[in-house]
């Protein structure tokens, strides 16, 4: 959420609220709620002697609930591999970058991700699309409003062959379009081409017993985790609503 240009379908915001803000919003209310949060990775989620194994690089933790609310992650650019010495400019999320002015980024994709993308770093910069086919994937009004940005320019059926370390610290990517071979210099590439569920520290008894463990109430996958092609903030909310509303009755249930 940190990456969106503009939430307008989340409820309480007409006009919409920047991805950046709503999550600032959200993080004021979980201080004012009390709630502890550890920030560690979780490397490992295992079950161990009937109880969930929360491994992080800081500690081992053992619940009898766990939630997991973990997201997605995107999808790594994979046709050729990319110099050592440019990928610290090749990105995935724009979170990073959203305060850098006046530079030329490259913004590989065509569904809403890539376009809110452009439309996020385009106030400040100068954004090409790269589109490896015709078809684009996202919403028409993100469509609309790229196509209007003085700042974005959207190219079709163009990809990247090869990126190679530029001057004044830039790449230079050369592309296979239309015309032929064709040079671009940028100095951030963004790979916007999909996401998929955050699952990687799962482990394979966890796997294997995961739906026993939904259907005994003590695991539970909320948002975009689970939501495949509904990654919508609210329905990601409501479902950890519903995953707190159940777990808490649970357990007032176990301890009359």
């Amino acid at each position: 959420m940190r990456n969106a240009n503009l939430v307008e379908n989340y409820p309480g915001f007409p006009g919409g609220i920047s991805g950046l803000n709503l999550v600032n919003l959200f993080e004021k209310q979980l201080r004012e709620s009390g709630i502890k949060v550890i920030y560690e990775e979780v490397t490992k989620l295992d079950l161990e002697d009937g109880m969930f194994l929360v491994e992080t690089p800081g500690r081992i933790c053992y619940s009898q609930v766990v939630v997991v609310a973990s997201g997605t992650k995107p999808r790594r650019f994979t046709d050729f591999e990319l110099p050592e010495g440019v990928r610290d400019k090749i990105l995935y999320e724009i979170y990073p970058i959203l305060r850098v002015k006046r530079k030329k980024i490259a913004i590989v994709g065509a569904g809403d991700a890539a376009f809110d993308y452009a439309l996020n770093l385009g106030k400040n910069n100068e954004v090409v699309i790269l589109n490896r086919g015709e078809a684009v994937k996202c919403l028409p009004i993100l469509r609309e409003r790229a196509r209007v940005s003085p700042r974005i320019t959207y190219c079709e059926n163009t990809e990247i062959s090869r990126i190679m370390s530029g001057s004044q610290n830039r790449m230079l990517l050369e592309c296979m379009g239309p015309e032929g071979i064709s040079k671009l210099y940028a100095h951030f590439v963004v790979f916007a081409i999909g996401r998929e569920p955050q699952l990687d520290f799962l482990s394979e008894k966890l796997r294997d017993n995961a739906g026993e463990m939904e259907n005994r109430g003590v695991l539970y996958f909320v948002g975009d985790v689970k939501n495949g092609a509904f990654r919508q903030t609210a329905i990601a909310v409501g479902d950890g609503i519903m995953a707190a509303m159940k777990i808490y009755r649970r357990l007032e249930e176990a301890y009359k």
